[in-house]
């Protein structure tokens, strides 16, 4: 008997440890930080007064009015990206020349209206499907017809399992939204296609009559057509991302008490959004144990949250030669950097030419 107890009391004492140990793992304090990348079509993203013309297909024209206002709602450091050529002034051009809105999908044609018009680039696309669909089907369903009556120990009646199920067909639907265009961009000197690609996306949705039913078409389209909008506007334009950096908690290299106090500190400033008071802590800890890859890589986090990208790098390649192994928070940081650093010649031209 006392065996059986020693091995329960064993298992929980691991169960416990286990339970502690996951607890530990995964809490380590972690900042986020936005990083502006350049955009991916760096033509495009250098032609900066621009004008939409019509998009041919279904709703067409709508979709045109969106993209304009997706154009116009690109901001960085709050100062517009584009310059939009005034819709008015474009609908008084294509008037004057006499176009029809299929005139418009030639090239040449197309560099002619822009330079009438002051534009360094015209947008014009297709829409190619702009649609859902219904595909029903059935689902089985149980309901209890009748339940077994037993007894409790005092005589009382209360029901017991079901013994009778009747089955029958629930009417369900799968649909389909699809929604797909085709901008391109034309420069007016050159007539030449500065960017253009084939943007797709899909969304569905399911329900039943007996329980939620599924979300409209029109519902569907929208949320299609929100994500064609977001691939086009990180094509075209920099954007930010949110990337989430883990720091180090590790007293290693750190003798002195005070240093330690300070790493703790820091951290818990850091877990509050507080970058200032956390870097300040750490770079005074840095000074009294200068041999801790931890403080060394906080630091770098610093600088790099602070958009320092070469001082960043510095700091992550003391802390990985500090460490003498290999580690994938530093290796991850190491990584980031080098590309942050390879993208910046082209951020500043894009942004340059603002």
């Amino acid at each position: 008997m006392r065996t059986v107890r020693g091995l329960v009391n064993s298992f929980k004492i691991f169960i416990d440890f286990f339970i502690i140990l996951l607890m530990l793992s995964g809490c380590a304090t972690k900042i986020k930080v936005n990083m502006l990348q350049p955009a991916p079509y760096h033509e495009a993203s250098l032609t900066k007064t621009i004008a939409v013309l019509p998009f041919s297909g279904k709703e067409g024209k709508e979709f045109t009015a969106e993209i304009e206002g997706v154009l116009a709602g690109i901001g960085i450091g709050n100062k517009p990206y584009f310059t939009l050529i005034d819709r008015a002034l474009i609908d008084k051009t294509i008037s004057e020349m006499q176009l029809s809105l299929s005139g418009m999908v030639d090239q040449k044609t197309v560099a002619k209206i822009g330079k009438l018009i002051g534009a360094q680039g015209i947008y014009t696309g297709v829409i190619t499907r702009n649609g859902y669909d219904d595909s029903p089907y059935y689902e089985n369903r149980s309901t209890c017809v009748q339940y077994e009556q037993e007894r409790d120990k005092n005589g009382n009646l209360y029901r017991g399992p079901c013994i009778s199920w009747q089955l029958n067909n629930a009417k369900c639907v799968k649909r389909v939204a699809n929604f797909a265009a085709s901008p391109k961009l034309v420069d007016v000197t050159t007539g030449r296609i500065l960017y253009s690609r084939d943007l797709s996306a899909s969304v569905n949705s399911f329900g039943c009559d007996d329980t939620r039913p599924a979300q409209s078409g029109n519902e569907l389209l929208e949320m299609a057509k929100e994500a064609v909008k977001k691939d086009f506007r990180r094509d075209i334009a920099p954007y930010y991302v949110t990337k989430e950096i883990s720091l180090m908690d590790s007293k290693e290299g750190i003798e002195s008490a005070e240093a330690r106090e300070k790493l703790k500190r820091g951290l818990e400033y850091a877990d509050k959004g507080r970058m200032d008071n956390a870097c300040e802590l750490w770079g005074e800890a840095h000074n009294i144990a200068p041999n801790s890859y931890a403080l060394l890589y906080n630091l770098g986090a610093c600088a790099e949250s602070r958009g320092d990208l070469d001082a960043a790098l510095a700091l992550y390649r003391q802390a990985d030669k500090r460490l003498g192994k290999p580690d994938d928070d530093i290796s991850s940081a190491l990584h980031r950097v080098e590309q942050g650093i390879k993208n910046r010649g082209k951020l500043k031209e894009q942004l340059g030419s603002n």
